[in-house]
């Protein structure tokens, strides 16, 4: 006798301080998926959605739950709308309505306590994690047509930009702005990614910052293409150079060093010198807002190479390694998106089952 489900797969994660959304990758669209808590359940702990589980016929975000009380262990039954299981096919994401903004705040506070805070009175479906452009932000239209990462939310009031409040604390300079959009995008899954560039340090070993999560890695080579108004067009199209500059850089695209990826930060340094270039700056709304080269700044790949020692601009690994993670691939999949309703409380452990049923019927009860 089959069973009326196949087996999808099953996935664990422990949740940090601060829990945030999680997408867990599957092969298959489910139709069943639970989630459970490892860590509390059975103990004295009062726990909201201890088990969470979502079935295809329910709508995306919905879950239906059990909570634990304290002391007791009961468990009590809840469900939701929102927060809960939104499945998404990656080739074909889902779009989303653009959403009022009554205020971008940038706050230099450097060196860790920039803020970069964008009000608004609705962040319905919003997760800490996601990714939003800025539309038509008055008195701040640079910041258009860039994914930036949301880092904090407070329902229905507003939300963080914390990657781009850390650039901030590097030398960003940027104004704020007052009203207009924000958008909930799905970015593309081509690996690696094209980024765009929020700042870049005048150093020895250049840093570069970015607005959300970065996939290169150490050796790789990479370049850019840097508009007159962001000043620093030295380090523009290095891939045609033939020659070391006059900072004695090396002859071609730059290598990357050192990749950081944080809760709050998202950057590369590179073995490039940019002491004697022309300033990284952000050009001005009023540039943007006649159409005059407004355009981002842009980092992307130039090829492989071969992996540095600890950081080194000139001594290899060894023994050597060639640099292979940024072969170019479309990394689109099927993801099951768990929302802060149901992705566990903090530092629990958590599991994930996911099955596919083997057919599906609607029944009509007359």
């Amino acid at each position: 006798m089959a069973l009326p489900f196949s087996f999808i797969g099953k996935w664990d994660y422990t949740n940090p301080a601060t829990p945030v959304a999680v997408n867990i990758p599957m092969t298959d669209k489910p139709d069943w998926v639970f989630v459970k808590n490892l860590t509390n359940w059975g103990d004295t702990t009062a726990v909201t959605s201890i088990e969470s589980e979502w079935f295809s016929s329910m709508a995306q975000g919905a879950y239906i739950a059990e909570n634990q009380t304290v002391t007791t262990n009961a468990l009590a039954s809840a469900a939701g709308t929102s927060g809960g299981f939104t499945f998404i096919d990656q080739t074909n994401p889902p779009t989303f309505a653009k959403v009022a903004v009554t205020s971008v705040t940038v706050t230099s506070s450097p060196p860790s306590s920039s803020t970069v805070v964008v009000a608004t009175g609705n962040t319905a479906g919003l997760n800490v994690g996601d990714y939003v452009r800025l539309i038509n932000i008055t008195s701040a239209l640079e910041l258009s047509s860039i994914a930036f990462q949301v880092t904090a939310i407070t329902t229905n009031t507003n939300f963080s930009l914390g990657m781009m409040a850390t650039a901030v604390n590097a030398g960003m300079s940027v104004a704020s702005g007052t009203t207009g959009f924000y958008q909930k995008v799905y970015p593309g899954f081509m690996y690696p990614k094209l980024s765009p560039v929020l700042y870049i340090t005048q150093a020895t070993q250049a840093k570069v910052y970015f607005a959300r999560p970065n996939d290169y890695s150490v050796g790789e080579l990479v370049d850019f293409t840097i508009p007159a108004p962001y000043g620093m067009t030295q380090l523009s199209y290095l891939t045609g150079t033939p020659i070391a500059g006059a900072t004695s850089n090396p002859p071609g695209a730059a290598r990357v060093l050192v990749v950081t990826n944080t809760a709050t930060e998202s950057s590369i340094t590179i073995n490039y010198d940019t002491t004697g270039f022309t300033a990284f700056q952000f050009p001005t709304s009023a540039i943007y807002s006649v159409g005059a080269n407004a355009s981002p700044a842009t980092c992307y790949p130039a090829g492989s190479g071969i992996v540095p020692l600890n950081g080194s601009a000139t001594i290899p690994q060894s023994p050597p390694g060639t640099n292979l993670v940024d072969t170019f691939d479309n990394k689109a999949q099927y993801v099951m998106n768990l929302g802060l309703n149901v992705v566990g409380p903090a530092n629990a452990k958590m599991v994930v089952m996911a099955f596919k049923a083997d057919f599906n019927n609607a029944i009509t009860n007359a």
